[in-house]
């Protein structure tokens, strides 16, 4: 972590830190990638040129690309989503084995659900198929979480909020602060079902207080990192817990836990020791219960447009 000190627009498009798409495509040579006529996400041209590569060693090749059009899709027999889930499977099993991607050394045996066009498949949720998380970069599919605003408020109405240190054998981001608790929604769970599991795994949060979490709204940025695209929506909550509750590690992806003051959460935060889509989450909380204002904050409307 460097020792600079940021503004909080400067922190907010670390995040949201991709444009228009459109000119990327052109800028990069990214392919899109698209399902039943809609667009789900873009691929770098080597990362295409390694499907297509796997694709085609198989049988019925699962995707088919256009060089000209610079678009990925998939073959016209994965019409329906428990085909195409089980088709990128396969391939991605073949790249796993080969080392190809460096994303899948990082594989979590959890599936994001890609939503776009009709869905294919039973229960129109407009799920076009399921896809391994760690894999989620290479298609640059919009994913999904829950991030909680943890806070107490003192018995002088003072309201302070609790902050995750990641662990330090995190596989990404290790060392860095997080909200309370946040985590991806995979397999196929609901918003709610995912607060519930997140708080009680991360920060030992029982049921009955995890519950208590309201919804807040969403951000949506457009990030990248090492391994590739990533647009995200995450679904944000607060919870104001008793204060006589203290969160603790429960799974092994937390070091630790610490209460503090809106000034030093702010000051954490312009010192980019957070996660960037928490720092944003963290963001989002203090526009909303008036700690950024357009009167303190000379960047707020661009703040704004940035988490939204």
């Amino acid at each position: 972590m460097d020792q600079a000190v940021y503004s909080v627009l400067d922190i907010v498009r670390r995040c949201n830190c991709v444009g228009d798409l459109d000119q990327l495509v052109a800028a990069e040579g990214l392919y899109r990638f698209v399902v039943d006529g809609v667009l789900v996400g873009a691929a770098s041209s080597s990362d295409v040129q390694q499907l297509h590569k796997v694709s085609d060693s198989q049988a019925n090749p699962p995707f088919a690309v256009d060089d000209e059009q610079r678009q990925l899709t998939f073959a016209g027999w994965c019409d329906d989503r428990e085909k195409r889930s089980a088709a990128v499977a396969a391939v991605l099993g073949q790249l796993r084995a080969a080392g190809t991607w460096a994303s899948l050394a990082k594989w979590r045996s959890e599936l994001y659900m890609v939503y776009g066009g009709g869905g294919g498949g039973a229960g129109g949720d407009g799920v076009a198929f399921a896809v391994e998380r760690a894999a989620s970069y290479n298609f640059g599919v919009r994913t999904f979480g829950v991030h909680i605003n943890g806070t107490t408020r003192l018995e002088s109405g003072e309201t302070r909020m609790w902050v995750a240190r990641r662990s330090l054998q995190k596989q990404t981001w290790p060392g860095y602060l997080d909200q309370i608790v946040a985590g991806g929604i995979g397999n196929g769970a609901g918003v709610r079902a995912s607060v519930a599991k997140e708080c009680g795994e991360e920060g030992g949060i029982p049921p009955e207080l995890a519950a208590r979490a309201i919804c807040a709204g969403t951000i949506q940025y457009f990030t990248r990192s090492e391994l590739g695209l990533q647009p995200e929506t995450q679904f944000v909550f607060d919870l104001e817990l008793p204060r006589d509750f203290v969160p603790f590690p429960n799974d092994g992806e937390v070091d630790s836990f610490h209460l503090w003051t809106i000034d030093e959460v702010m000051d954490n935060i312009r010192r980019n020791r957070f996660k960037p889509n928490c720092a944003a989450c963290v963001v989002d909380f203090m526009i909303r219960h008036g700690h950024l204002t357009p009167e303190n904050e000379p960047d707020y409307l661009e703040i704004l447009d940035n988490l939204h």
